[in-house]
Order: structure tokens, then C-alpha cells, then sequence
């Protein structure tokens, strides 16, 4: 029911998105957590700081912060061509997986930077074909600049810049100057800062090399959690066997995005390590490859049956996991 409705590109999804996604996050609208997060980055205390005290607040701002990277992440895979056809899939997908642990249900640092991330990633594929890309360039170095503001292992991401320039781009090394002083401005301007008031050294061991330094702790996981791991990982495997079928018969730009996420998750994975801390929100970047290769799983399965029993399966999991963790 749900696949099926959703693998259409019908503008009624505009509505029933954010409504499935508030099914999903009224656990944590009325469950308080602690809002405590380690060796924060300085826009991410920026922001998250006036409303720490705030429950409902900070919970509704990563709720719209969800949704909107969602209806973002499906723009930018129907714009391109990424999948064969446009569809919602990847929004409902990018919804589910942000939302299967109470732990991602608030405002934590990965959010606001998985969206900075997405519209960096929007830029580098927009460059594709177009004979002048130096805006396209500076954004995208500058986009991911600032995600890692927000949440320092986002830096594992910059060489996927030059990911982006070598699948869409014929080499020209004004664009890759260019990109580099995109990344070099925000820190510019943060060091100038610090250095003015002194505290360039509190940045450097604080902020930077401490935290990747610190010991990390294997965080205990319930049953429920391991159940809900176990459907999601059935399905990621299922979508990995389906993700090359027809790629020979691709588009030149469709296979380049295929790649081009592969190299995000790889990223992805590289990013766990270095987190201050490791806990289910470090995985959260996996969540934007991850549901566009369900999304392309989806899309290819025959048996309508079958897909909608993955997917109530996969909801299901999800559910329990947050009501029994």
C-alpha cells in the first residue's frame, strides 16, 4: 500500500510525508531525552544552545530539519536521474532510517550537517555538463565547510568533492582551487575569532584533537534494537544485489551518482571512527545512500507483495525498537 502509493510521483506525498514522519517522531515529541552532546562545534552550539532547555522546541526544529533533508534528498535523485524513474521512495526511506532509534528523535549535530552535506552533493551533481562550474565549485567546498562546523567528522566528506569533480567534470584546476578556498573561508573567519579572543588553543585541544582522541565506549543496544538492525540490513542487502541491474543501460549520469554514493557510504563509514563518541546517531550519514538504494530496490521489485512486506516489516522493527529500547 505504502510502496506502491509512494513509488508514484504523486504531489499529494508533499502531505502524507511529513504526516507518516510525525507517526514516526511523536515518541520522541513526548518522551524527554537528554540534550547533553559531547564536544560540540561552535554553530551547532550556536544554534542548539537557546533551546537546549526546550524540549518540545529543539525536537520540532530536528523534526522539520528531517523532513526538509528528506523532500531534499528527493529533488536532487528525480532532478538528476539518479533512479530510473522519479518517485518519493527515497523521502520515505531517508524518513524511516532517520527515525528508527528513540537516540535520532532530536536536535543532534548530524542533522543540521547531513543537510549542508545534501546541498553540497546538490551542487557537485548540478555541475554536470555545464561549461562554466566555479560557483558550483565554491559552494559545494563551502557547503561542506560548513557541515563539519556542526559536527567535525563531516571533514571525512571534502575528498568527495574531488570524487564529484572527476565523475562529472573534465579536469580543470581553477575548479579545484576554487573548491578548496570554498572550505578555507569558514575557517577563516572561526580562527580569526578565536585568535581575537584568545582562545585558539582551546580550539585546537577542545575541539579538534581531543575528542578524536578520546577513548570511546561500545554503547549497549537492546534486543529490539538488534531485530530492527537485522530487517534493515536484509533489505540494504537485497537492494546492494539489485543496484547494478541494468546499470549497463544506464544513463552516463545516472550511473555516475550510483558511484558517486557508493563513495558516500564509504565516507560514511570512514566518519563512525572519528566521532567523539560512538552511538547510533555517529551511523546517521548512512541514511542518505542507504535509502537511495532501497529506493532503487524498491522501484525494481515485480512483486508488489513482496516489497510491501519488506517495508511493513522494516516499519515494524522500527516501532518496537522505540517503544521497547
Amino acid at each position: 500500500m505504502l510502496i506502491r502509493f509512494f513509488k508514484n510521483n504523486n504531489p499529494s506525498s508533499y502531505i502524507l510525508i511529513p504526516l507518516f514522519a510525525s507517526v514516526l517522531w511523536a515518541v520522541g515529541f513526548f518522551s524527554e531525552q537528554s540534550g547533553i552532546v559531547k564536544y560540540s562545534m561552535p554553530l551547532y552550539e550556536i544554534l542548539s544552545n537557546p533551546v537546549a532547555n526546550f524540549h518540545f522546541i529543539a525536537t520540532l526544529i530536528a523534526f522539520i530539519l528531517i523532513v526538509a533533508e528528506a523532500f531534499l534528498l528527493n529533488y536532487i535523485i528525480n532532478e538528476n536521474g539518479i533512479l530510473a524513474k522519479p518517485s518519493f521512495l527515497p523521502a520515505l526511506f531517508y524518513i524511516v532510517f532517520m527515525s528508527a532509534d528513540g537516540t535520532l528523535l532530536n536536535l543532534h549535530p548530524l542533522i543540521f550537517a547531513s543537510f549542508f552535506v545534501l546541498l553540497a552533493i546538490n551542487k557537485i551533481v548540478c555541475s554536470y555538463k555545464k561549461d562554466n562550474a566555479f560557483s558550483n565549485a565554491f559552494d559545494s567546498g563551502l557547503l561542506f565547510s560548513i557541515a563539519t562546523l556542526f559536527y567535525f567528522p563531516s571533514i571525512v566528506f571534502l575528498p568527495l568533492l574531488g570524487v564529484g569533480f572527476i565523475l562529472f567534470r573534465p579536469f580543470n584546476w581553477r575548479e579545484w582551487v576554487i573548491s578548496f578556498i570554498g572550505i578555507l573561508v569558514p575557517y577563516t573567519f572561526l580562527f580569526s575569532y578565536y585568535f581575537c579572543n584568545d582562545m585558539l588553543g582551546y580550539w585546537w585541544n577542545i575541539k579538534l584533537f581531543f575528542p578524536g582522541l578520546h577513548q570511546h565506549t561500545i554503547p549497549k543496544l537492546s534486543t529490539s534494537f538488534y531485530f530492527m538492525l537485522g530487517v534493515s540490513l536484509l533489505i540494504l542487502l537485497f537492494s546492494f544485489g539489485k543496484l547494478f541491474t541494468g546499470f549497463l543501460d544506464a544513463t552516463q549520469k545516472n550511473k555516475k551518482g550510483i558511484l558517486l554514493l557508493l563513495w558516500f557510504s564509504a565516507f560514511a563509514l570512514i566518519s563512525i571512527f572519528l566521532a567523539p563518541e560512538i552511538s547510533i546517531r555517529s551511523f546517521s550519514a548512512l541514511a542518505i545512500p542507504a535509502s537511495v538504494f532501497c529506493a532503487n530496490y524498491f522501484l525494481k521489485i515485480k512483486k508488489e507483495w513482496w516489497g510491501e512486506l519488506l517495508f511493513l516489516s522494516l516499519l515494524t522493527s522500527v516501532f518496537i525498537n522505540q517503544l521497547f529500547r
